[in-house]
C-alpha cells in the first residue's frame, strides 16, 4: 500500500512540475526576446568519426532582432553565414557566394531557426520545427530541440542549448551518424 501511495503522490505532483517547467521556459523566452542585438565570439569544436582530431573554428556571431543572424568564421578559414528574414547567404573562400531563399529549402530553415528563433525568444517558431524539452530555471537552463520533420531529422538528431537568463552559453548539434559540434559563446 505504501508503494502505491508514493506512486499516487508523484502523479499528483507531475502536472505541477510540467507547469513550473513551462513557466520557466516562457520566462527564458521572454528574457531572450528582450535582447535586441548581440555580438559575441565563439569557439566551435566539430567531432567527426572519420577524423582523429576535432576540427576547431573561431569567429563571431551577430544578432539583430527580429530576424538577422550572422556566423562569421575567422579561423581556420573564413566563412560567412548570414540569415536575414527568408534569405540565407553563404560565402566561403573556395565556394564563393550563394543565396538561398529559405522558403525553397525546407531542410535549411529548421537549422537556421534553431539558433535565430531561440535568440529571438520566438517559442512559436521553434515549436513549428522542433519538439522542445526544457530543463532548469532561468538562472541555469537547457533546451533540447528535436526535429519534427523527417527531412530535418536526416541531418540533425537534436540541438542542445545551455544558457543563463537571456544568454545562450553553448549550442551542441548532434547528428544521426554520431558526429557532433559544440559551439561555446564567450561571456562578457
Amino acid at each position: 500500500m505504501k508503494r502505491w501511495a508514493g506512486v499516487f503522490a508523484s502523479l499528483l505532483c507531475w502536472p505541477l512540475t510540467v507547469v513550473a517547467t513551462d513557466e520557466a521556459l516562457t520566462e527564458v523566452m521572454r528574457m531572450l526576446a528582450g535582447v535586441r542585438s548581440l555580438e559575441v565570439g565563439f569557439r566551435e569544436e566539430k567531432t567527426l568519426a572519420m577524423l582523429q582530431q576535432p576540427l576547431i573554428a573561431t569567429g563571431r556571431l551577430y544578432y539583430q532582432a527580429p530576424a538577422y543572424w550572422r556566423k562569421q568564421t575567422v579561423q581556420p578559414q573564413p566563412e560567412d553565414y548570414v540569415a536575414d528574414g527568408d534569405w540565407l547567404t553563404v560565402e566561403t573562400s573556395d565556394g564563393g557566394r550563394r543565396d538561398f531563399n529559405l522558403n525553397g529549402y525546407p531542410q535549411l530553415r529548421p537549422l537556421v531557426e534553431a539558433i535565430r528563433a531561440t535568440q529571438a525568444g520566438d517559442r512559436a517558431a521553434l515549436e513549428r520545427y522542433y519538439r522542445l524539452d526544457f530543463q532548469g530555471a532561468p538562472a541555469e537552463w537547457t533546451l533540447r530541440l528535436t526535429p519534427l520533420d523527417s527531412t530535418a531529422a536526416h541531418y540533425v538528431a537534436a540541438i542542445v542549448m545551455h544558457g543563463r537568463n537571456e544568454r545562450i552559453l553553448s549550442v551542441e548539434t548532434l547528428e544521426p551518424d554520431g558526429d557532433r559540434s559544440l559551439m561555446t559563446l564567450e561571456l562578457h
